[in-house]
């Protein structure tokens, strides 16, 4: 690695993930009773649908 180069962040905040929004209107997605739930448009899916 140059020394010119940026390094990693070993510390800060979680990046946040894809999975971790609504595929139907991109709000964030709550997790409740192994389930995730948005509370915008009502979207859900069960842990059973993740495997």
């Amino acid at each position: 690695m140059s020394e010119d180069a940026p390094k990693p962040a070993r510390h800060g905040p979680t990046p946040e993930l894809p999975n971790q929004f609504c595929p139907v209107c991109s709000s964030r997605l709550e997790s409740r009773h192994r389930k995730v739930l948005c509370p915008r448009c009502g979207f859900f899916m069960s842990c059973s649908e993740f495997e």
